[in-house]
């Protein structure tokens, strides 16, 4: 088992403007220990994503500060996670141990280190500014900016949405991408079932969210019958966290579920954000991991 540390092994996985869709890709090539991104900062936040070949181990830099994962493939046995939680259910991804050993298999991750530098709470979207190679990708628009030539769901809303990260495997295929936004007091973004059909540009996904930052502590997933419907289930989710498959699993595979157009099935869900009575904005940032249905199995 080869024992390499995050602080030391430099960086090797390519990286470059995404000519098709926004953000950056990163190709994590597979068949090495350890395949290693740049680091970018965001709000007193680190991020590095790793490709940590089949029984190895990687050194964490808890110096830098409190260490959070998020496995994407494969499992990191020893700390007992694997890509997701279970149904629905919420779970906090902070790491203790000062290193993680992979499995039998290749497994992905990101790394989100939370510095001394990260505020207890964002208030401004100027404090978002993503820093690091190819930083002009991770531009932050508005929703309404970015969807409104067909949609009026998000007119006035103070949420926003940067370029984020395509994780490639070696021949290009993308494992998951990384989606950075933001949602404001009160914003729900839409109840929704991704029921739309895949295309190369808005690809079939299975999605779960990792939250950096909850603004009132009270925003979070919910559950329902359908658009007009009030919520059936809420989930707060808390610095951290991230919660388990809204998408329906086949039983038989393990694998998610697909409707007959290719797109991955989904009942009505959304994200709401919370509401408190301190002055000032206080703001959700997300990070959803959307990922080829190809690489997940439950």
């Amino acid at each position: 088992m080869a024992r390499r540390a995050l602080s030391t092994t430099p960086p090797d996985a390519p990286c470059e403007p995404s000519t098709e869709r926004e953000g950056v890709n990163i190709t994590l090539t597979s068949g090495r220990d350890v395949t290693i991104s740049d680091v970018w900062s965001m709000a007193g936040w680190n991020l590095q994503f790793v490709r940590l070949g089949a029984n190895q181990s990687l050194g964490l830099d808890r110096d830098q500060g409190r260490v959070y994962i998020k496995v994407v493939t494969g499992e990191l046995v020893n700390i007992n996670r694997g890509p997701f939680a279970g149904p629905r259910e919420i779970r906090n991804t902070l790491v203790d141990a000062d290193e993680v050993v992979s499995g039998d298999s290749d497994a992905v991750f990101a790394v989100f280190t939370e510095t001394a530098q990260a505020n207890a709470n964002v208030s401004s979207m100027d404090e978002l500014t993503v820093n690091g190679p190819h930083s002009d990708a991770f531009r932050w628009l508005t929703f309404e900016e970015k969807f409104g030539s067909f949609t009026d769901i998000f007119n006035g809303d103070d949420a926003y949405m940067s370029g984020g990260f395509h994780l490639l495997d070696d021949d290009g295929t993308e494992i998951s991408y990384v989606n950075l936004w933001t949602a404001g007091k009160g914003v729900n973004l839409s109840t929704h079932n991704h029921s739309g059909d895949p295309s190369p540009l808005s690809p079939a996904f299975a999605e779960v969210h990792w939250v950096f930052n909850n603004g009132t502590h009270k925003g979070g997933m919910y559950g329902c019958e359908g658009p007009e419907a009030p919520h059936s289930e809420d989930y707060p989710m808390q610095r951290g966290d991230e919660h388990g498959a809204f998408f329906v699993v086949d039983a038989a595979t393990g694998k998610p579920s697909l409707r007959p157009n290719g797109a991955v099935e989904y009942p009505w869900h959304g994200w709401e954000a919370g509401t408190d009575d301190q002055p000032g904005q206080a703001y959700d940032v997300v990070a959803a991991f959307e990922t080829n249905p190809d690489y997940v199995r439950l």
